[in-house]
């Protein structure tokens, strides 16, 4: 017996934290109790070509095959994986390079090669390359491998990768459900703002950069984890072992309720292009999971995107096998789930337009499900999630904004039943979220394109649903047995991605210096609904909590978001108004804070614009007092809205945090500056000078229009350092 199941120890019960529900052995890592927990069926998918042999496990048939009669001209002296592949615990393709170096430009190196001595890899990534480019060598179709325990299935996996917990095509369904809790997390306030209401105040030259100190690193950096509020790496990491426990536990249930497994394993044929199949063997987890369905379609639609290439197309990828397998297996049941599980813990709380109370992964659109498995690779803690993620940016997003849905006719009526048209509603999602996986992760050229492109389609498919049919019914004139959670549902989603559209067309103006796109008047629909109600789990909880902040007479009910900023920016802001934006919380603030911002471009881009000037200060003046009492009348045990600083957040709890929102005073703060920067400006020319043709700046504050880098926004946070307000 190995060291690693004993159990007599108390050493060996707390290392060996992995225990078998089904009998008493321990272990230290999950994949060897994965590997144990096979032993208790009795399936035998390591067979031996040479003899009736069948065996468990992969490394059991290597040692049989060093024997067998035969077996000697199989087992070679030299290691089937490359060093990089066997510290990752990842198959090997046994290349020279193999794929898995070949793909991230790393040295493969063979330590106990017998032949020749190896090279370093010459595959190379530049930043500004798309990264598919200098992909189609490692996707060709590679000689068949030496061993059929390292045969590829049609799925894109290997009998070798069964053993591997991470990717194994076995894992169980992970139902959200199961990362709920079942009551809000009521959280300390205080810690939504990095500064104190004090901050609020006329800011000396000293402290400025200091009371900056996101947006600082927000346009210094590039990245999602780097960019946003993803928590650290620890904490990430305690969410991937989180989501790991809770596979493995169903997994353990799973098998329990099995029975006893016969050698007759169900075959499953898919066809391919060149009109012949491929019928192999899978394992019945597999083929009994409901998600695998969803992976042949994502996979059905990047063969598309990537076989009849549009005209301009920035998919550069060449189907074949090689790539068809790479694509089944970084979209396969096992990993949609676990980076749906990365997407909600970690990145959700940035940009909350999708329910998730309600969200079914096995009635998704396909599309919206690979963007956001995309976006959880993207923010995982492990490295080879990230740099995969980065093969299928462009194919998704080709396939995205070619999708039927997003490009028909999407008109909706604000009084029609919008719960049946949710796929459409997931076509925008998706397409948003291309948007923003490429703006901070893809290449300036796929930066570029999704600004000056991409984009200008998803406003453009906004008004086309028309904005105005983003509003609520008013659920608190409604009883129980009439309130449709569904409905509420469908309809703060669309509320919610309009929402976001102009907030990333805010951040293009704020940190790209880009026109807007959007304009405010255009903006007549309903705020956000405060996030006790958007998180409600059950349709009970979520009627409750609609009665409780939004009653039937609450003025949420006949102001729109237009109207909103309208009274704000008005010097006589009304008490009701002021409650009643307080009590929607920091969602719809950051998004009334953007629009000031909005103003601001405008205010600095045209002429004669002073009268602008009034506005601008009175937006400014009663959002700070909005601000303030949200902070003062929501104190803890009020409202869900903790941080990812909160010392006792949990992993499952991670998805109701407060994203970035929570920084709303830094842009407000940065508001403030540029209005001042552009009053002490505009007193100091004469009346009657006239510039130079040819000179002087475009703008008197940010010269250059349409930057991919924030570099010169970054420049003008710095040299408010020494601005005197």
């Amino acid at each position: 017996m190995s060291k690693h199941s004993l159990t007599g120890s108390p050493e060996a019960s707390e290392s060996s934290k992995y225990e078998c529900s089904l009998c008493p052995k321990r272990y230290k890592r999950r994949e060897h109790l994965f590997r144990h927990i096979s032993s208790h069926t009795l399936q035998r998918p390591y067979q031996c070509h040479s003899c009736d042999g069948a065996f468990q496990r992969a490394d059991v048939l290597k040692r049989h095959l060093r024997t067998c009669d035969g077996g000697a001209s199989r087992a070679s002296t030299r290691r089937r994986a490359c060093d990089r592949c066997v510290r990752q615990k990842k198959a090997c393709s046994s290349h020279q390079p193999c794929h898995s170096c070949a793909k991230r430009g790393a040295h493969c190196w063979y330590a106990t090669d017998t032949g020749p001595s190896p090279r370093p890899s010459q595959h190379s990534s530049a930043k500004d390359i798309p990264k598919d480019q200098d992909m189609n060598a490692q996707f060709e179709d590679p000689p068949p491998p030496p061993s059929a325990s390292n045969t590829m299935m049609p799925w894109g996996f290997t009998l070798e990768d069964l053993q591997n917990f991470g990717t194994s095509p076995i894992d169980t369904f992970l139902d959200p459900a199961s990362m709920q809790c079942a009551s809000p997390i009521w959280p300390n306030l205080s810690a939504l703002a990095p500064e104190s209401p004090a901050t609020f105040e006329p800011v000396s030259s000293d402290n400025c950069r200091k009371s900056l100190h996101f947006l600082d690193k927000f346009t210094s950096n590039t990245g999602l984890v780097s960019s946003f509020d993803c928590g650290t790496q620890e904490q990430r990491e305690q969410v991937a072992a989180s989501l790991d426990q809770q596979i493995l536990s169903q997994l353990q249930q799973r098998i329990m309720s099995m029975p006893a497994l016969s050698m007759d394993v169900p075959s499953l044929v898919l066809e391919n292009n060149s009109d012949t199949s491929s019928t192999s063997e899978l394992s019945l987890y597999w083929f009994n999971d409901p998600l695998s369905l969803k992976t042949h379609e994502i996979l059905l639609l990047i063969e598309e995107v990537v076989t009849i290439k549009p005209r301009n197309s920035s998919v550069t990828l060449d189907w074949s096998s090689a790539l068809r397998d790479a694509c089944l297996q970084f979209f396969s049941p096992s990993n949609i789930r676990r980076f749906l599980g990365f997407y909600w813990a970690i990145w959700h709380p940035n940009v909350n337009f999708v329910h998730r109370p309600t969200f079914d992964m096995l009635a998704a659109k396909p599309t919206v499900l690979a963007a956001m498995a995309l976006i959880g690779a993207c923010v995982s803690p492990d490295m080879p999630d990230n740099e995969d993620a980065r093969t299928w940016f462009n194919c998704v997003e080709e396939m995205v904004f070619i999708d039927d849905d997003f490009n028909s006719d999407l008109t909706y009526h604000s009084s029609g039943d919008m719960a049946n048209q949710r796929r459409k509603i997931q076509a925008v999602q998706a397409a948003y979220i291309v948007c923003l996986y490429q703006n901070w992760e893809g290449t300036d050229a796929s930066k570029s394109r999704i600004r000056r492109y991409r984009f200008a389609t998803l406003v453009s498919t906004a008004r086309d649903i028309s904005i105005t049919a983003a509003r609520h019914l008013n659920y608190s004139e409604q009883g129980r047995h009439e309130f449709e959670w569904k409905e509420y549902a469908a309809r703060e989603e669309l509320i919610r991605v309009f929402t976001w559209i102009f907030l990333l067309d805010s951040a293009f103006v704020i940190f790209n210096n880009l026109p807007p796109r959007m304009v405010i008047k255009e903006m007549r629909m309903h705020m956000a609904t405060p996030e006790a109600c958007f998180q409600a789990t059950t349709a009970d909880q979520c009627h409750h909590q609609l009665q409780l902040f939004l009653p039937a007479r609450s003025l949420y009910w006949t102001i729109s978001f237009r109207g909103s900023f309208e009274s704000i920016c008005k010097d006589d802001l009304s008490v009701n108004i002021c409650d009643l934006l307080a009590t929607l919380g920091p969602l719809n603030l950051f998004a009334l804070t953007s629009a000031i911002h909005s103003q601001i471009f405008q205010f600095r881009s045209a002429v004669g614009t002073f009268q602008l000037r009034a506005p601008i200060q009175n937006a400014l003046s009663n959002w700070r007092d909005i601000w303030h009492l949200f902070s003062s009348t929501f104190p803890q045990g009020i409202m869900p809205h903790m941080t990812i600083e909160d010392p006792h957040i949990q992993p499952e709890e991670l998805w109701r945090r407060m994203g970035f929102c929570r920084y709303a005073p830094e842009y407000w703060l940065l508001a403030h500056l540029l209005a001042d920067r552009l009053a002490v400006l505009g007193t100091s020319k004469t009346e009657n000078e006239l510039e130079p043709l040819d000179e002087g700046p475009l703008d008197p504050i940010l010269n250059r229009y349409d930057q991919t880098s924030m570099r010169q926004v970054n420049d003008l946070i710095m040299g408010f350092q020494t601005f005197q307000i």
